[in-house]
């Protein structure tokens, strides 16, 4: 008996100084930031996800549908021609191309708000309010629709814009002057503080184009082409002025996403009908391919850990949605 019990106090003595076993826990998602084209066409919530068919599907009537995870079933929402679609909480802010105006719905469809100012699908929120410009004009409004005031005037015509830390990043489009030949333009960046609309930073001045305007951890992401003789599509980064100008990858990028380990993004294969979604870490090395894509992309958004895409079935003429997990 005695040693039983010796032994019963040794096993318990090896239990306590052995280490505790440690349950595995899920290492969380790289949060991407993605360029802002001002036609979104997804949102996600709550595992749910929206789709706004203005055409592209049409076996279906235009409207706000939610959407199977395998993309393959639809019901509708609201019928209706809409442009544009983001997430306010527990509501969906689109604009209503019938109306002209920007409205928020619940997610069975039922009318919330309407914002009668806002007379321009290429809006944007940030916290409780909506950023909108109309060509050349910026403005903001609250989420509860007071408050609308104009910020400034663009130097030309808005391409993109994106919002971080209080600034308002702006990619424009202008004339070169004398126009001897049509879709002869140059194009520049700058950014405003918001709070001081006449504190505008320049970042690019005449450059032939530039893209995917993605601002985050120190740094601004553009694909930037230098003249009309380059090649390719690469992806470029630099500080909040514009300088240190280093580039991230030589691959032909589109529909960059940008995360704090990774960046996402689809290359194109030239005379094929399939592209490719591919994820590399931030010096541009370590590629891997995420996924295939069966025909032309016509867009491509991110949205909490799933990549959405509108895809073209080039010989079968036809639509179709694709959904692409992101990788761990």
């Amino acid at each position: 008996m005695k040693y039983l019990m010796r032994l019963v106090v040794a096993l318990l003595s090896l239990s306590l100084l052995s280490p505790p076993v440690l349950q595995a826990q899920a290492v969380p998602l790289d949060d991407l930031k993605s360029d802002h084209h001002f036609v979104n066409r997804f949102a996600k919530k709550d595992g749910s996800n929206y789709y706004v068919n203005n055409g592209h599907l049409e076996k279906l009537t235009y409207g706000l549908y939610k959407v199977s995870n395998d993309m393959q079933k639809f019901r509708l929402i609201k019928q209706g021609q809409f442009m544009n679609i983001m997430l306010y909480k527990n509501t969906l802010v689109t604009f209503n191309e019938t109306k002209g105006i920007l409205q928020r719905f619940s997610f069975d469809g039922t009318l919330v708000r309407e914002y009668p100012e806002v007379a321009s699908s290429n809006f944007l929120l940030e916290g409780d309010r909506i950023y909108y410009h109309t060509g050349q004009n910026f403005y903001e409004i609250n989420i509860n629709g007071t408050g609308n005031k104009h910020l400034y005037t663009s130097k030309g015509t808005i391409q993109e814009f994106t919002i971080h830390n209080g600034w308002l990043y702006n990619a424009y489009l202008l004339p070169v002057k004398p126009t001897s030949q049509p879709y002869n333009y140059t194009m520049g960046v700058e950014r405003i503080k918001i709070s001081q609309p006449k504190n505008i930073v320049s970042i690019f001045n005449e450059i032939y184009s530039i893209d995917s305007l993605i601002v985050r951890d120190g740094y601004i992401y553009s694909v930037i082409v230098h003249d009309a003789s380059t090649v390719g599509r690469n992806l470029y980064r630099m500080d909040y002025s514009g300088n240190h100008v280093k580039r991230v990858s030589s691959a032909d990028t589109s529909d960059v996403f940008v995360g704090s380990k990774y960046v996402y993004y689809v290359e194109n294969y030239s005379g094929s009908y399939t592209q490719s979604l591919y994820r590399m870490t931030l010096d541009g090395k370590n590629r891997i391919k995420v996924g295939d894509l069966t025909g032309s992309k016509l867009r491509a958004e991110y949205h909490n850990g799933s990549f959405y895409f509108e895809v073209q079935n080039v010989p079968k003429e036809t639509f179709y949605l694709r959904r692409i997990l992101q990788k761990q």
